[in-house]
């Protein structure tokens, strides 16, 4: 009998081993077993309640609530550099793990926006923007359109890392703020976070009438079955029909910010698909990246190159198309079609052969600098 009651307790003591890594465990006084179910953080913002903020004063206090079982790490992000985390308060209250943080303003538009991780995953809290507005300033009409963008870059592909996405997103995002538009950088995204990231942005496009939407995307591009498809980090198709599950579609984009921003002015800068790491399919390398998409009139799609042909990194810090569209985007009095007829004449005196494309249309002229 003592026999038969030792071994009972090792098979327990083995069986809440083995639910311990699966799952974690809770043990109560009595001995009695719980499970709790590993999920990733929660993140609840306490402070500053409102999505979009003006202030006067250089420095602001964020505060947000974590919720998690298991022991996490954070990082805070401002208009997409990480902000070296000066750990001014993490306490426990009723909703979790209440973090603060005080936070320099930038002068303009501060995206600000925090992650969190524990073995589960990562989570991206929503974004808050503090507008930073040093003296007197005359408000803006609360319904007055806005400018704003959303810059995705993948490189971090485990089968096939791209050199330049992150230096080509983290640029374009600089120079877009310079021109006017509130931005939000995202970096090696992904599905699920890609997909939340995109409806996110949306929201934001639709809160006003006649707002400019902008999505600028680098990294890997997949063209099946005659569409377009954002590649995420973590998508790993083994044969095409999986990229419709794993991917995102460009069609998909493109009647999102239409939906959203129907009388307003949406584009779509594809700087997509270096190389083509299944080569097993039917599209090999220097396959076309793109097909027609017909975009609705207000909406505006500009290609890294023409269709059949591969966009190039380049030997440089940013990829060939990026490189030349930041020498001309702040030039005064230049509109969409003069920008990307300077971008093809840049790459020409350079002896490269890649004239980027274009198709849709927007409603009259469009200037990223006004003329003077």
């Amino acid at each position: 009998m003592k026999r038969i009651v030792i071994v009972f307790w090792g098979i327990l003591l083995f069986a809440k081993t083995l639910l311990a890594q699966q799952t974690g465990i809770i043990t109560s006084a009595s001995g009695w077993v719980k499970t709790v179910r590993q999920v990733a953080p929660v993140i609840t913002w306490q402070s500053p309640q409102l999505t979009r903020s003006e202030q006067k004063v250089p420095t602001v206090r964020i505060t947000a609530c974590i919720q998690s079982v298991e022991p996490l790490t954070y990082h805070f992000f401002q208009n997409g550099k990480e902000i070296p985390n000066k750990r001014t308060g993490f306490k426990h209250i009723e909703c979790g793990q209440e973090l603060t943080e005080e936070i320099t303003l930038e002068p303009g538009a501060n995206e600000i926006h925090l992650t969190a991780t524990n073995p589960a995953g990562t989570t991206t809290s929503d974004s808050r923007y503090v507008t930073y507005k040093m003296g007197p300033q005359t408000p803006p009409s609360p319904n007055a359109p806005k400018r704003l963008a959303l810059v995705v870059a993948n490189a971090s592909y485990p089968k096939a890392a791209l050199r330049n996405p992150i230096n080509d997103g983290r640029t374009i995002r600089d120079y877009l703020q310079k021109v006017g538009f509130e931005v939000v950088l995202r970096e090696n995204l992904p599905l699920r976070e890609l997909k939340r990231t995109v409806d996110t942005f949306l929201v934001d496009l639709g809160r006003q009438k006649q707002n400019v939407g902008l999505v600028f995307y680098a990294g890997h591009g997949l063209m099946v079955n005659g569409d377009n498809y954002l590649q995420p980090v973590d998508a790993d198709p083994s044969t095409e029909p999986d990229v419709e599950f794993e991917c995102y579609p460009l069609r998909r984009l493109v009647a999102k910010m239409e939906q959203a921003n129907p009388s307003g002015a949406n584009l779509v800068f594809w700087d997509a698909c270096r190389n083509n790491p299944y080569r097993s399919w039917n599209r090999s390398m220097g396959g076309p990246i793109h097909t027609t998409i017909a975009p609705p009139v207000g909406t505006m799609i500009v290609y890294a190159t023409e269709p059949g042909k591969v966009a190039s990194d380049g030997l440089e810090k940013n990829g060939l198309f990026t490189s030349e569209l930041i020498r001309h985007i702040e030039e005064p009095g230049v509109d969409i079609y003069g920008l990307i007829e300077r971008i093809d004449a840049g790459l020409e005196e350079r002896g490269i052969k890649q004239p980027p494309y274009s198709e849709g249309r927007l409603r009259g002229k469009f200037y990223f600098v006004k003329p003077e």
